[in-house]
């Protein structure tokens, strides 16, 4: 159908290996895809979620250096996630959440194996070590879908969960742009921030890998951000 490539979203990220040709250094490591590119019948696999989540929150991120930071999920993007923040800031502890243990420590070994990072460990969801580790995490960052869609009257921890002034929270979703997990902390007075801003950042690269053309950031975001506060307001009418 001579397209040039398609993105990857939730939960396919890390299926779609078993479909490549070949994979970027960065696919490689990360163990997810988000960007497929063709060229001359070859599927090649990229990961642009991790520069994308950099280039979005470098300013947060930078405040997160040498601290303990939780990851709710751990799915492609999660991977992504402590790519950047293991390349970049050096977390202290990076604590992962997920409903299947199981797979956070499938995480965990990743993280100790690809980058000889020995600080991290798994947590099951709204288990008491969780939301002790959210009290004194310094970074959270929510991964999963829970909060949009069909999730979009949920959060991924319960009301009881305490969030503080002190804190960095990051949700990747981006629509609806205020979830019920950027409310929580909203609340508790720490700095939230949605996903719209990665959502744009990974669609550059992406965008200039498979047309060579600089993706223009500066007309394209009015119009994202247009039409996610008009779907917003759709689906809560």
């Amino acid at each position: 159908m001579n397209f040039a490539g398609a993105n990857v979203t939730i939960p396919f990220k890390e299926t779609v290996l078993n479909f490549t040709t070949s994979l970027s250094e960065s696919a490689k490591k990360i163990g997810a895809v988000n960007t497929i590119h063709f060229d001359k019948g070859k599927v090649l696999g990229e990961n642009t979620d991790s520069v994308g989540f950099y280039r979005a929150y470098t300013n947060e991120l930078k405040s997160l250096e040498n601290k303990v930071i939780v990851i709710i999920g751990s799915g492609g993007a999660a991977r992504a996630v402590c790519d950047t923040l293991i390349t970049n800031i050096s977390p202290a502890r990076i604590l992962i959440a997920n409903r299947n243990v199981e797979r956070a420590e499938q995480l965990v070994g990743h993280l100790k194996k690809s980058y000889n990072y020995d600080n991290a460990v798994a947590l099951g969801m709204n288990s008491t070590a969780l939301q002790q580790a959210i009290e004194e995490a310094t970074g959270i960052i929510q991964t999963t879908p829970v909060g949009s869609g069909r999730y979009a009257d949920q959060s991924p921890v319960a009301e009881s969960f305490k969030f503080n002034s002190e804190q960095i929270v990051i949700d990747l979703i981006y629509n609806p742009v205020e979830t019920l997990f950027l409310k929580q902390a909203g609340r508790a007075g720490a700095r939230t921030r949605n996903g719209i801003s990665m959502l744009l950042h990974q669609a550059a690269f992406s965008f200039t890998l498979w047309t060579g053309v600089t993706f223009p950031m500066d007309e394209v975001t009015p119009v994202v951000m247009k039409h996610i506060k008009q779907r917003t307001q759709e689906e809560s009418a």
